[in-house]
Protein backbone atom coordinates (compact mmCIF):
# COMPACT_ATOMS: atom_id res chain seq x y z
CA UNK A 1 0.00 0.00 0.00
CA UNK A 2 1.12 3.30 -1.28
CA UNK A 3 0.40 6.00 1.85
CA UNK A 4 0.43 10.30 0.32
CA UNK A 5 0.03 12.73 3.44
CA UNK A 6 -1.41 16.21 2.59
CA UNK A 7 -3.20 14.83 -0.20
CA UNK A 8 -5.60 17.43 -0.34
CA UNK A 9 -3.33 20.12 -0.99
CA UNK A 10 -2.07 20.91 -4.27
CA UNK A 11 1.38 19.44 -4.16
CA UNK A 12 -0.20 16.06 -2.39
CA UNK A 13 -3.17 16.18 -5.36
CA UNK A 14 -0.87 16.58 -8.18
CA UNK A 15 1.01 13.34 -6.61
CA UNK A 16 -1.81 11.12 -6.27
CA UNK A 17 -2.68 12.29 -9.67
CA UNK A 18 0.46 11.33 -11.24
CA UNK A 19 0.61 8.34 -8.81
CA UNK A 20 -2.43 6.57 -10.52
CA UNK A 21 -0.88 6.64 -13.64
CA UNK A 22 1.71 3.85 -12.60
CA UNK A 23 -0.02 2.14 -10.29
CA UNK A 24 -3.82 0.66 -9.14
CA UNK A 25 -5.98 2.52 -7.71
CA UNK A 26 -6.71 0.53 -4.72
CA UNK A 27 -3.08 0.51 -4.29
CA UNK A 28 -3.81 4.08 -2.94
CA UNK A 29 -4.30 5.44 0.37
CA UNK A 30 -4.88 9.85 0.32
CA UNK A 31 -4.50 11.24 3.49
CA UNK A 32 -5.40 14.79 4.94
CA UNK A 33 -6.83 16.41 8.18
CA UNK A 34 -10.03 17.10 6.11
CA UNK A 35 -10.48 13.99 3.91
CA UNK A 36 -13.94 15.21 2.30
CA UNK A 37 -11.75 17.30 0.18
CA UNK A 38 -10.52 14.46 -1.32
CA UNK A 39 -13.79 13.03 -2.78
CA UNK A 40 -12.98 12.48 -6.31
CA UNK A 41 -9.74 11.02 -6.36
CA UNK A 42 -10.63 8.12 -6.91
CA UNK A 43 -8.41 6.06 -3.90
CA UNK A 44 -9.23 5.14 -0.43
CA UNK A 45 -8.60 8.56 2.21
CA UNK A 46 -8.16 8.51 5.90
CA UNK A 47 -8.07 11.31 8.35
CA UNK A 48 -4.11 12.60 9.59
CA UNK A 49 -3.00 15.05 11.31
CA UNK A 50 0.54 15.03 12.10
CA UNK A 51 0.11 17.44 15.02
CA UNK A 52 -2.43 14.62 16.69
CA UNK A 53 0.01 11.57 17.23
CA UNK A 54 -3.20 9.69 18.48
CA UNK A 55 -4.66 9.46 14.73
CA UNK A 56 -1.00 8.41 12.67
CA UNK A 57 -0.89 4.64 13.77
CA UNK A 58 -4.52 4.08 11.80
CA UNK A 59 -3.06 6.09 8.90
CA UNK A 60 0.17 4.28 8.48
CA UNK A 61 -1.21 1.22 8.79
CA UNK A 62 -0.32 -1.32 6.33
CA UNK A 63 1.82 1.40 4.24
CA UNK A 64 4.83 -0.17 1.70
CA UNK A 65 5.64 3.36 1.32
CA UNK A 66 4.71 6.65 2.92
CA UNK A 67 4.68 10.51 1.10
CA UNK A 68 5.82 12.58 4.26
CA UNK A 69 4.55 15.89 3.21
CA UNK A 70 6.66 18.52 4.51
CA UNK A 71 4.99 21.02 7.24
CA UNK A 72 6.54 25.07 6.73
CA UNK A 73 7.58 26.42 9.90
CA UNK A 74 10.14 29.26 10.49
CA UNK A 75 11.30 27.74 13.57
CA UNK A 76 13.05 24.24 13.35
CA UNK A 77 11.50 21.12 12.85
CA UNK A 78 7.96 21.19 13.67
CA UNK A 79 6.72 18.42 16.06
CA UNK A 80 4.46 17.24 13.94
CA UNK A 81 7.72 15.73 11.48
CA UNK A 82 8.73 13.81 14.75
CA UNK A 83 4.91 12.69 15.31
CA UNK A 84 5.02 11.22 11.68
CA UNK A 85 8.38 9.64 11.61
CA UNK A 86 7.85 8.16 15.47
CA UNK A 87 4.57 6.54 14.56
CA UNK A 88 6.04 5.47 10.76
CA UNK A 89 8.60 3.58 12.51
CA UNK A 90 6.26 2.19 15.03
CA UNK A 91 4.12 0.98 12.08
CA UNK A 92 6.91 -0.60 10.06
CA UNK A 93 6.52 1.64 7.27
CA UNK A 94 8.74 0.18 4.43
CA UNK A 95 10.07 3.53 3.31
CA UNK A 96 9.37 7.39 3.81
CA UNK A 97 9.38 9.59 0.94
CA UNK A 98 10.03 13.03 2.76
CA UNK A 99 9.54 16.33 1.13
CA UNK A 100 12.54 18.47 1.24
CA UNK A 101 14.46 21.39 -0.27
CA UNK A 102 17.73 22.77 -2.25
CA UNK A 103 20.65 22.11 -0.42
CA UNK A 104 19.36 21.44 3.59
CA UNK A 105 21.58 19.64 4.80
CA UNK A 106 24.63 22.07 3.78
CA UNK A 107 26.80 24.11 6.46
CA UNK A 108 26.05 27.36 6.18
CA UNK A 109 22.48 27.38 5.18
CA UNK A 110 21.17 30.62 5.87
CA UNK A 111 17.63 30.26 5.33
CA UNK A 112 15.28 29.79 8.14
CA UNK A 113 13.00 27.81 6.60
CA UNK A 114 15.90 25.30 5.50
CA UNK A 115 16.29 24.19 9.14
CA UNK A 116 13.23 22.41 9.29
CA UNK A 117 14.18 20.32 6.54
CA UNK A 118 17.39 19.87 8.04
CA UNK A 119 16.42 18.81 11.28
CA UNK A 120 13.65 16.02 9.74
CA UNK A 121 16.39 15.03 6.99
CA UNK A 122 18.53 14.15 10.29
CA UNK A 123 15.72 12.58 11.73
CA UNK A 124 14.63 10.31 9.66
CA UNK A 125 18.38 9.69 9.12
CA UNK A 126 18.44 8.46 12.55
CA UNK A 127 14.90 6.66 12.96
CA UNK A 128 15.91 3.51 10.85
CA UNK A 129 13.99 4.03 9.12
CA UNK A 130 14.47 3.10 4.77
CA UNK A 131 14.02 6.96 3.27
CA UNK A 132 14.08 8.92 0.46
CA UNK A 133 15.00 13.05 0.80
CA UNK A 134 13.84 15.15 -2.39
CA UNK A 135 15.14 18.34 -1.77
CA UNK A 136 13.15 20.31 -4.34
CA UNK A 137 14.60 23.41 -5.72
CA UNK A 138 12.39 26.44 -6.02
CA UNK A 139 9.28 26.48 -7.60
CA UNK A 140 8.49 29.03 -10.38
CA UNK A 141 4.98 29.22 -8.93
CA UNK A 142 6.61 31.27 -6.44
CA UNK A 143 7.17 34.06 -9.04
CA UNK A 144 3.48 34.62 -9.22
CA UNK A 145 3.11 34.79 -4.92
CA UNK A 146 4.09 38.37 -5.45
CA UNK A 147 2.92 39.25 -9.12
CA UNK A 148 6.79 39.84 -10.63
CA UNK A 149 5.89 38.18 -13.80
CA UNK A 150 2.89 41.03 -14.49
CA UNK A 151 4.58 43.49 -12.97
CA UNK A 152 7.38 43.05 -15.69
CA UNK A 153 4.94 42.37 -18.76
CA UNK A 154 2.86 45.92 -17.73
CA UNK A 155 5.99 47.49 -17.12
CA UNK A 156 8.87 45.91 -19.40
CA UNK A 157 10.41 46.03 -16.37
CA UNK A 158 11.57 42.99 -14.20
CA UNK A 159 13.17 44.45 -11.16
CA UNK A 160 15.81 42.02 -9.27
CA UNK A 161 18.32 41.98 -6.21
CA UNK A 162 19.56 38.24 -7.14
CA UNK A 163 22.58 39.59 -9.08
CA UNK A 164 23.99 36.61 -11.30
CA UNK A 165 22.87 34.31 -8.90
CA UNK A 166 21.21 31.20 -10.66
CA UNK A 167 18.12 29.24 -9.67
CA UNK A 168 17.76 25.71 -10.88
CA UNK A 169 13.30 25.87 -11.26
CA UNK A 170 10.97 22.86 -11.04
CA UNK A 171 7.76 23.28 -11.50
CA UNK A 172 5.10 21.46 -8.91
CA UNK A 173 3.81 19.29 -11.34
CA UNK A 174 7.49 17.81 -12.44
CA UNK A 175 8.02 17.57 -8.58
CA UNK A 176 4.85 15.58 -8.42
CA UNK A 177 5.97 12.94 -11.20
CA UNK A 178 9.48 12.32 -9.55
CA UNK A 179 7.66 11.64 -5.85
CA UNK A 180 5.29 9.49 -7.50
CA UNK A 181 7.85 7.36 -9.56
CA UNK A 182 9.46 6.97 -6.07
CA UNK A 183 6.55 6.02 -4.70
CA UNK A 184 5.50 3.49 -7.19
CA UNK A 185 8.83 1.90 -7.82
CA UNK A 186 10.92 2.18 -4.71
CA UNK A 187 14.07 2.63 -5.13
CA UNK A 188 16.86 5.65 -3.69
CA UNK A 189 16.91 4.48 -0.36
CA UNK A 190 19.11 6.56 1.38
CA UNK A 191 19.39 8.95 -1.22
CA UNK A 192 19.38 12.87 -0.63
CA UNK A 193 18.41 13.55 -3.99
CA UNK A 194 18.48 17.30 -5.50
CA UNK A 195 15.35 17.79 -7.85
CA UNK A 196 15.65 20.69 -10.53
CA UNK A 197 14.55 21.85 -14.02
CA UNK A 198 16.39 21.61 -16.93
CA UNK A 199 19.06 24.30 -16.28
CA UNK A 200 19.89 26.72 -13.26
CA UNK A 201 18.95 30.76 -15.01
CA UNK A 202 19.21 33.91 -13.72
CA UNK A 203 16.72 36.65 -13.44
CA UNK A 204 18.25 38.04 -16.83
CA UNK A 205 17.45 34.60 -18.29
CA UNK A 206 13.45 35.15 -16.63
CA UNK A 207 13.10 38.23 -18.49
CA UNK A 208 14.32 36.57 -21.79
CA UNK A 209 11.88 33.49 -21.31
CA UNK A 210 8.85 36.55 -20.22
CA UNK A 211 9.60 38.03 -23.35
CA UNK A 212 9.79 34.54 -25.45
CA UNK A 213 6.50 34.20 -23.97
CA UNK A 214 4.50 37.45 -24.80
CA UNK A 215 6.04 38.98 -27.82
CA UNK A 216 7.08 42.14 -25.57
CA UNK A 217 10.31 43.58 -24.72
CA UNK A 218 11.28 43.07 -20.97
CA UNK A 219 14.61 42.86 -19.47
CA UNK A 220 15.82 43.02 -16.08
CA UNK A 221 17.19 46.09 -13.64
CA UNK A 222 19.27 44.87 -11.20
CA UNK A 223 18.25 47.22 -7.65
CA UNK A 224 19.52 47.06 -4.28
CA UNK A 225 17.54 44.88 -1.29
CA UNK A 226 15.85 48.29 -0.15
CA UNK A 227 15.40 49.16 -4.12
CA UNK A 228 13.12 45.91 -4.32
CA UNK A 229 11.68 46.30 -1.12
CA UNK A 230 10.78 49.91 -2.02
CA UNK A 231 9.09 48.59 -5.44
CA UNK A 232 6.92 46.19 -4.12
CA UNK A 233 6.01 48.11 -1.88
CA UNK A 234 4.55 50.83 -4.15
CA UNK A 235 2.40 48.07 -5.48
CA UNK A 236 0.95 47.27 -2.20
CA UNK A 237 2.01 44.24 -1.49
CA UNK A 238 2.08 42.39 2.22
CA UNK A 239 5.10 43.25 4.16
CA UNK A 240 5.73 39.29 4.56
CA UNK A 241 5.85 39.23 1.18
CA UNK A 242 8.14 41.88 0.77
CA UNK A 243 10.95 40.57 3.28
CA UNK A 244 10.42 36.86 1.64
CA UNK A 245 10.56 38.17 -2.32
CA UNK A 246 13.74 40.02 -0.98
CA UNK A 247 15.39 37.70 1.02
CA UNK A 248 14.84 35.00 -1.61
CA UNK A 249 16.53 37.23 -3.85
CA UNK A 250 19.20 37.60 -1.64
CA UNK A 251 19.68 33.81 -0.90
CA UNK A 252 19.72 33.13 -4.90
CA UNK A 253 22.32 36.11 -4.74
CA UNK A 254 24.68 34.00 -2.72
CA UNK A 255 23.96 30.76 -4.68
CA UNK A 256 21.55 28.90 -2.59
CA UNK A 257 19.81 27.42 -5.46
CA UNK A 258 22.50 27.26 -8.00
CA UNK A 259 22.26 23.06 -8.71
CA UNK A 260 21.01 21.34 -11.88
CA UNK A 261 20.41 17.66 -12.43
CA UNK A 262 19.19 15.25 -14.29
CA UNK A 263 16.64 13.60 -11.53
CA UNK A 264 13.84 14.60 -13.18
CA UNK A 265 14.31 12.60 -16.53
CA UNK A 266 16.27 10.06 -14.66
CA UNK A 267 13.24 8.92 -12.35
CA UNK A 268 10.23 9.62 -14.80
CA UNK A 269 11.44 9.29 -18.00
CA UNK A 270 10.49 12.49 -19.37
CA UNK A 271 12.05 16.06 -19.57
CA UNK A 272 11.56 18.76 -16.76
CA UNK A 273 9.84 22.07 -18.03
CA UNK A 274 11.60 25.09 -18.25
CA UNK A 275 11.31 28.61 -16.98
CA UNK A 276 10.18 29.63 -20.82
CA UNK A 277 8.06 26.37 -20.31
CA UNK A 278 5.85 27.40 -17.42
CA UNK A 279 5.06 30.69 -18.09
CA UNK A 280 3.70 29.85 -21.41
CA UNK A 281 1.23 27.55 -19.99
CA UNK A 282 0.51 29.45 -17.23
CA UNK A 283 -0.85 33.06 -19.04
CA UNK A 284 -2.47 33.82 -15.88
CA UNK A 285 0.35 34.78 -14.16
CA UNK A 286 1.14 37.03 -16.62
CA UNK A 287 -1.74 39.15 -16.38
CA UNK A 288 -3.04 39.37 -12.58
CA UNK A 289 -1.64 42.14 -10.63
CA UNK A 290 -2.10 40.90 -7.44
CA UNK A 291 -0.60 38.21 -5.63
Amino acid sequence: MIVVSGASGRLGRLIVEHLLRRVDAARVVALSRTPDALTGLGVATRYADFDDPASLPGAFDGAERLLMLSMGSFSGMPQGHANAIEAAAKAGVGQVVYTSFARAGEPGQPQALIENHKETERLLAESGLTFTALRFNQWPEMWNLVGVPALAVATGVLPSNSGDGRVGHITRDDSAAVAAAVLAEGGCEGQLLEVTGPEAVTDTDVADALAQVTGRPIRCEQVSDAGLAAALSGRGLPEIYIQGWTGLGAYKRAGWFDVTTHTVERLTGRKPASIADYFAAHPEALSSQTP
